[in-house]
């Protein structure tokens, strides 16, 4: 009788596990497609807004507003900004606003250079910022229409760590880590390597070196059991 009951105790113990076994494949499944679907959005709002920003600059005292970054890290990047003109009076000065979400401006004095007129900027990932030009003229001012500074300039990879158990066995329980990173044009902004430390206690029990795959949703997976 004993003998009886140990084995259904086993044989619906492993029933249980099979059954959570299939439950946590299928989350996980889920977890990568609305993944998946957050990253083509975001390559969709990158087209519309370079789209916007196009019309936008039309009938506008900027003839054109451009881009380069000399110098990036995680915590913030520098934008060089060049900025013609469609007309402006000799000896006016001219800036150039960045404006935050919070409705909070910076104010980069414009200064010529072969042509062109040029200020260093720095922009902080995870923020939206708008631009906007200030010519002055004695005592009169002029503003150019707002434009957007497109994330894809500043905006290191989006990424998210998700730890989640893939298997259960009656004796251990088998536990990964995913890596996981949304759409990203500029090669110099995509995260090319990642590093987890595993601790136990007060010990770090082993440093893992994630390689990064960017044809892959799923770019890194560490498992432990």
């Amino acid at each position: 009788m004993v003998v009886l009951i140990s084995v259904a105790a086993i044989v619906n113990l492993e029933t249980t596990v099979f059954k959570s076994n299939k439950l946590l494949e299928e989350i996980s499944k889920v977890r990568t497609d609305l993944f998946t679907l957050r990253s083509r959005v975001a390559s969709l709002d990158s087209v519309v807004n370079d789209i916007r920003n196009q019309i936008e600059k039309s009938d506008d005292i900027t003839k054109s507003v451009h881009f380069t970054r000399p110098t990036t890290s995680l915590e913030k990047v520098v934008l060089k900004v060049s900025v013609t003109f469609s007309e402006f009076t000799e000896g006016s000065q001219l800036f150039l606003n960045v404006i935050d979400e919070n409705a909070d401006v910076r104010s980069y004095e414009l200064e010529s250079e072969n042509g062109v007129f040029t200020a260093m900027i720095e922009l902080f990932p995870e923020e939206t910022y708008h631009g906007q030009v200030r010519l002055r003229d004695g005592d009169k001012e002029t503003l150019s229409k707002e434009f957007a500074i497109s994330h894809d300039l500043y905006n290191i990879q989006h990424y998210q760590l998700l730890g989640h158990a893939w298997l259960l066995e009656t004796d251990k329980i088998h536990y990964s880590i995913d890596l996981y990173t949304q759409y990203c044009r500029d090669e110099e902004l995509r995260i090319s390597e990642a590093v987890i430390k595993v601790v136990e206690g007060e010990d770090s029990r082993e440093t893992l070196f994630l390689p990064l795959d960017n044809n892959s949703q799923e770019l890194a997976k560490a498992v432990y059991y």
